[in-house]
């Protein structure tokens, strides 16, 4: 459990980090800060309507001079995502579909490989089987970065060669996850 919260703190810290960068030594909350602002949080892949969300509260606050000081923009950051992730928060239904297939997407380096070994992780400690599929085929190193969080994990892995079809690597996932009686299958 200990590299879960460490994974965790990292992915925090580099946003938390980048954000302190732009707000270190600004005066004023001015639309170039909040330009460089909506910058990393897009960099970050949080999301367009998140960001806009932010963005949008900042402004309005700036506006009614509720928010003057860029340090507290940090904080304004924080409050927003937490209200937005409380509010999306949902139990993940398993037993919707046999196996439930969860498909994870996203731009290079934003953690969805981390995420899936965490997920699988959560999965587990929930007496759920889960089968990962490493369908990112073309990525270098994609697979064996998966096939470890899947050992981390303790989840089994369907995987094929460097450059195969991704959709068969999620074709056999599949079989495998129906012979293995999985009840959930993950697809990077």
């Amino acid at each position: 459990l200990g590299w879960l919260k460490k994974g965790l703190t990292r992915t925090r810290h580099g946003l938390t980090q980048r954000v302190e960068n732009v707000l270190l030594g600004k005066k004023e909350i001015d639309a170039e800060l909040l330009e460089e602002l909506e910058e990393i949080l897009v960099t970050a892949d949080i999301g367009m309507k998140t960001v806009g969300e932010i963005i949008t509260g900042i402004t309005e606050k700036v506006q009614r001079k509720e928010l003057k000081d860029p340090l507290q923009v940090k904080t304004h950051i924080r409050t927003t995502l937490l209200t937005i992730l409380r509010n999306g928060e949902k139990e993940l239904k398993t037993d919707i579909a046999r196996p439930l297939v969860i498909l994870i997407i996203g731009v290079n380096g934003v953690g969805k490989t981390t995420t899936i070994g965490k997920l699988a992780y959560q999965l587990q400690q929930n007496n759920q089987k889960v089968l990962l599929a490493a369908a990112d085929t073309f990525r270098a190193a994609a697979i064996e970065q998966l096939e470890i969080w899947g050992q981390r994990a303790g989840a089994d892995l369907v995987k094929h060669k460097s450059g195969a079809d991704p959709s068969a690597v999620v074709f056999d996932a599949l079989q495998a996850a129906k012979a293995r009686n999985c009840q959930v299958v993950i697809v990077d």
